[in-house]
């Protein structure tokens, strides 16, 4: 049961770190990064526009998040510490999750036909928030940093 707990405890500690990574990071001193991933706000976006892209500096971040996940895996199995192993296993499932919603449902930089539909209450919410911050309304949307955890208003929309 620990062992349980320690991945979703890990999974939604990574929910506040990729918020404050993006706010204070990406959006901070590594913007040279970041912002190939905003290079189309503004000019009539859309998931479908950035579909089959190539790299992104952007997308060098992922090493930021999987080498504690990798170092923790790796030095779990080789103490035999499970506290580790888990913890890294919830970071991974975290890096996956962030993978399917971000790139493949509401970027669409591959194409996986059962994962493009978008009618669901909270995947709408989700796409909401997400545009939000990417063609935000107000200076307020802009702030959505968060990728699971985001202000209630974009359930209504």
């Amino acid at each position: 049961m620990i062992n349980l707990t320690l991945i979703i405890l890990s999974f939604f500690f990574m929910e506040f770190v990729a918020w404050s990574t993006h706010k204070y990071v990406m959006h901070g001193f590594l913007w040279k990064w970041h912002k190939d991933h905003h290079r189309l706000d503004g000019k009539n976006y859309s998931p479908k526009i950035k579909e089959n892209r190539q790299f992104e500096k952007n997308d060098l971040f992922f090493l930021i998040y999987a080498i504690p996940a990798i170092v923790l895996l790796i030095i779990g199995f080789a103490t035999n510490t499970s506290s580790m192993i888990f913890i890294g296993i919830g970071i991974t499932l975290y890096g996956l999750t962030y993978f399917i919603i971000h790139d493949i449902i509401i970027h669409g930089r591959l194409r996986v036909p059962f994962l493009q539909n978008k009618h669901y209450f909270f995947m709408r919410a989700v796409l909401n928030a997400h545009m939000a911050h990417h063609m935000p309304e107000t200076k307020k949307d802009f702030h959505n940093y968060g990728l699971l955890i985001f202000p209630l208003r974009f359930f209504k929309k």
